[in-house]
């Protein structure tokens, strides 16, 4: 993995201007009051299994995720400049060299799902998962397998992406 001094690497961001456009950060679902009924009762009743099994930590668990989910579930995503340029990919700013990604593969399937997933090539960053919004899938596809190779075997989204959309998390 190649850095760059400061201003080298804000030269080469700003320069990344094939493709620009602005998506959230992350995927928020609108949750309606069945949902937060279901939810406060798969809660209620996992918290009064685990108390019953006298296996608290478990219940503790349970508790702080539902606290989690009320308090950061409702927070807005931000919207965040997505570049894909010549020398690589710039995502919520920061430049992803092209040498630096292992592979890439989209995921098209409109109106429900329209991502670029992106794997660096260090195995302690996670996986991108940028949303297309109205970019045209198959000119990103054209332009970044010039530099990237592309994973065929990607025919669906991720499964946590899947399960976060059907329960809305």
């Amino acid at each position: 993995m190649i850095s760059y001094p400061p201003e080298v690497e804000q030269t080469v961001i700003e320069h990344q201007d094939k493709y620009v456009w602005e998506t959230p950060l992350f995927a928020r679902y609108e949750r309606g009051p069945k949902w937060y009924l279901f939810m406060s009762l798969a809660a209620v009743f996992l918290i009064a299994y685990a108390v019953y099994t006298a296996n608290f930590l478990f219940a503790f668990i349970i508790l702080l995720v539902a606290v989690l989910l009320l308090l950061a579930g409702n927070e807005s995503p931000k919207l965040t400049l997505v570049q894909i340029g010549d020398h690589g990919v710039v995502w919520n700013g920061r430049l992803y060299l092209y040498q630096d990604l292992d592979h890439f593969g989209i995921v098209y399937q409109p109106p429900t799902v329209k991502t670029l997933y992106l794997q660096p090539k260090n195995s302690v960053m996670p996986l991108l998962n940028i949303s297309l919004e109205a970019q045209d899938p198959v000119e990103i596809r054209n332009h970044l397998a010039r530099y990237v190779r592309e994973d065929y075997d990607l025919r669906d989204e991720h499964f946590s992406d899947i399960f976060a959309r059907l329960l809305k998390l």
